[in-house]
């Protein structure tokens, strides 16, 4: 399902984006759910973590650079479109915030349904990032071949390691180095002495912890943030020049 948020505080800007979005997806097999935010401040205190969000960028008190900043901090891998009349915002909006792509006011249909399209492969495309790529972990009570995008992390306790995924928890017998070594090529990384996480399923990072996108929360050590930060950042960037619009 896409989670989609619009913030504009001029009413007429967003209810018309929202009429936009919904008719470019009345004809796709898609799940989606769109909430329309009238302030940065009503969207940021909002639980909901949304995959692609159309922010204006300027709003009474927090404006649209400020507020996809801290909704970079939450989570990298949202997708902010900007919408706007001033151009010489939009150069900032990009290059600060790494935003996906932006909309110029009035906003036409065309470039809507376009810059949709681009977001929503962009989506796919990441969620198919090592989709056909397995691992085989023989150290198990019963070896098994593992599709790397089923693993969301891997714990190390009691001489044992945990793999959560998508499957499930199974048990094996090895060192969460080796396992740190086998996974780094589909972009895993340890965040902790203790974990190694699968990047693409990173959420969002919260007091040195990472949000999973399965909920459960994993231990970032502090010597470690700032590489797994980098790291994280480079993967949205590549996603980023894979399918980044500007309209």
């Amino acid at each position: 399902m896409y989670n989609i948020a619009v913030c504009d505080d001029e009413k007429k800007d967003r209810e018309n984006l929202e009429m936009q979005i919904r008719k470019y997806l009345a004809g796709k097999d898609e799940k989606y759910l769109i909430k329309a935010y009238e302030s940065g401040e009503q969207l940021l205190a909002d639980d909901i973590t949304h995959d692609i969000v159309f922010l204006d960028i300027i709003m009474n008190e927090k404006d649209g650079i400020q507020v996809g900043a801290e909704l970079k901090k939450r989570s990298l891998n949202v997708m902010i479109i900007y919408t706007t009349n001033l151009n010489e915002k939009i150069t900032v909006a990009l290059n600060q915030i790494h935003s996906f792509g932006y909309l110029v006011k009035p906003v036409e249909e065309k470039d809507l349904f376009q810059i949709m399209s681009d977001a929503m492969n962009h989506i796919k495309c990441n969620i198919n990032v090592n989709a056909n790529s397995e691992v085989f972990i023989s150290e198990c009570n019963t070896p098994i071949k593992f599709p790397v995008m089923d693993i969301f992390y891997f714990e190390y306790r009691n001489r044992r390691v945990k793999i959560v995924s998508q499957k499930g928890t199974h048990i094996c017998k090895d060192k969460i180095n080796n396992i740190a070594q086998k996974m780094k090529p589909y972009g895993f990384a340890m965040s902790h002495q203790s974990f190694v996480v699968n990047l693409y399923y990173v959420d969002k990072i919260s007091n040195q912890m990472l949000i999973m996108k399965n909920g459960d929360k994993v231990y970032l050590a502090q010597k470690r943030a700032s590489a797994l930060r980098k790291q994280l950042m480079q993967i949205a960037k590549e996603s980023i020049n894979r399918g980044g619009s500007k309209r």
